[in-house]
């Protein structure tokens, strides 16, 4: 009937060689991994704030000579950008 019976293959071998417990222990060690892993991704930001308030961002303004930029003048300065590279690229 079984065809893997002569070969020395059944669940008989997976009983003697305690593979359920095996089977078992695999998967509460990869369910205890992921479980781990999810907190950590869950914390992350907990973290960050504790971290954040013993080392604090330092301020990259050099001195104060740093100019203040509005929106409308960081978006000319862009299509400014593209039209030079357009017309660049257009008399080659």
């Amino acid at each position: 009937m079984n065809i893997l019976a002569g070969l020395g293959h059944g669940w008989h071998n997976v009983h003697d060689a305690n593979g359920l417990m095996i089977t078992v222990i695999g998967m509460l060690l990869v369910f205890s991994s992921l479980l781990v892993i999810s907190l950590m991704i869950r914390w992350t930001p907990y973290f960050l704030k504790v971290v954040a308030r013993y080392f604090p961002e330092e301020d990259l303004a050099l001195n104060g000579n740093v100019k203040s930029v509005s929106e409308t003048e960081v978006v000319a300065a862009i299509s400014a950008a593209i039209c030079y590279s357009m017309q660049s690229t257009e008399q080659q």
